[in-house]
């Protein structure tokens, strides 16, 4: 009796259990899981976003930071007339009829002991075909290089004595210093500029974290989430040209 009891009891341990799982039960299972996973990749996408996005912030912000230190440097040591052109041996501007431009300035050094005038022009160079977006330089002979990369906006706005706006038509119609037959005449209205206002807009360097072109994006890329976009950064800020303010 003892053993047919013993037996009972032992026969579903040995031979295993016949229940299990059935189809329907599997298939809320699969669909459970499916839920939860998608609900933590939902999570996880825009935290990826923002991981992505913070070293090229952090690139953009860095760019602004020399863009301002560039120009800041040379208006402030301005002793001679800021003109809002390209001036220089290669492709000066007044040789081709052209007094301003507003994403373009020129600063003029003259040295006290008489050597050569020494210039630097910044300006913004936009090459769609050629994906260059900069900041440049020319040093007014042979040298044209880029400062910033990714630059795809540059303002120049001038203005006089108690901070009055200068009306950029009055800075190229004459009367013209030293007379108008001159080939490096200027405008005797740019005597008159005391500030200079610089405005200077960066995109980010990756188009998967720029979204369609507008208010946020001066060129657009290809994100399409809004978790990935990363806005253009601008910054405006003035200089007062030591050398001009009370001239």
């Amino acid at each position: 009796m003892r053993r047919s009891r013993l037996a009972r009891v032992s026969a579903p341990l040995l031979h295993g259990c016949d229940d299990g799982f059935t189809l329907a039960e599997l298939l809320v299972a699969l669909a459970i899981t499916l839920s939860l996973m998608a609900a933590v990749f939902g999570l996880v996408q825009p935290a990826q976003g923002i991981f992505d996005a913070q070293p090229e912030l952090a690139d953009m912000r860095q760019r602004l930071r020399v863009g301002i230190d560039v120009l800041k440097h040379d208006l402030l040591m301005a002793n001679a007339p800021v003109m809002p052109y390209r001036v220089g041996r290669r492709q000066p501007d007044p040789a081709r009829g052209v007094f301003f431009r507003p994403d373009t300035v020129s600063v003029l050094f003259v040295p006290r002991d008489g050597a050569a005038v020494e210039s630097h022009t910044y300006y913004l160079r936009s090459d769609t075909s050629a994906g260059e977006f900069q900041l440049r330089h020319y040093d007014g002979a042979s040298t044209d290089r880029p400062v910033l990369d990714h630059v795809v906006g540059l303002r120049f706005d001038y203005f006089g004595a108690n901070q009055v706006p200068l009306d950029p038509a009055v800075l190229g119609d004459g009367p013209w210093y030293p007379d108008a037959a001159d080939p490096h005449r200027f405008d005797e209205d740019l005597l008159d500029i005391r500030m200079v206002r610089v405005t200077l807009r960066v995109q980010a360097a990756s188009a998967g974290l720029r979204g369609p072109a507008g208010p946020l994006f001066v060129r657009g890329g290809t994100a399409r989430s809004g978790e990935r976009y990363l806005p253009d950064r601008e910054i405006s800020f003035a200089v007062r040209p030591r050398n001009l303010d009370g001239a």
